[in-house]
């Protein structure tokens, strides 16, 4: 055999051993995954057809369930609870498990600027947007960071639109009603707070 032939060889075979090793390695290497939302137009996520209700409070709920979205929230209001209106939120904030961590789903009642059947108070439900985190808060479970992200950006855009002050955005369980630990223990409510008086101008 030549030499020159003989290199060949060898050249080759160094590298088909080189690519299998690459090839064997790849799915091995890990690749760092930035924790972020998807970035929305809240205005236009918000904006409806019909003429906007007087909107004075901002009532916030957990699921107590570890996944879910806005249709299966509806098809349980609508058979379970024969709610004809369907899901009892205005929206609901995805936890990645039934729909996208962080992603907003607008139900009907806000498209159609109705009354929610989020709280057991019909008066406060009639002048309430009411918000649903998919998650189980009063566990050891909090908001993922998406999540929070998304829930800050629609409050804030909420109480600058209708004027509603931080008093007026509260947890289900400050409604004078039965009892209720929505949403739950675990859920940063004073961080929520903050957050949203550190994004308003002074």
């Amino acid at each position: 055999m030549k030499i020159v032939e003989r290199h060949v060889i060898i050249f080759s075979i160094a590298m088909f051993v080189t690519a299998t090793g690459i090839f064997i390695y790849l799915p091995f290497i890990s690749v760092e995954r930035k924790n972020t939302v998807t970035p929305i137009d809240i205005e236009e996520l918000c904006r409806v057809d019909v003429e906007e209700n007087g909107w004075q409070y901002v009532v916030l709920h957990h699921s107590a369930t570890d996944e879910g979205c806005a249709n299966s929230f509806d098809r349980y209001h609508r058979e379970e609870k024969k709610w004809s209106h369907g899901l009892a939120y205005h929206f609901v904030i995805g936890n990645g498990n039934g729909s996208g961590d962080g992603e907003i789903e607008v139900g009907d009642r806000w498209k159609k600027q109705i009354h929610g059947a989020h709280t057991a108070n019909m008066e406060l439900n009639r002048i309430s947007i009411g918000i649903c985190l998919v998650g189980n808060f009063e566990e050891d479970n909090e908001p993922t960071v998406n999540q929070f992200k998304s829930l800050i950006r629609l409050i804030t855009y909420f109480s600058k639109r209708y004027n509603i002050p931080e008093s007026h955005i509260v947890k289900h369980s400050q409604v004078i009603q039965k009892g209720t630990a929505c949403p739950g223990k675990h859920f940063p409510y004073k961080q929520l707070i903050n957050e949203i008086n550190s994004l308003q101008p002074l």
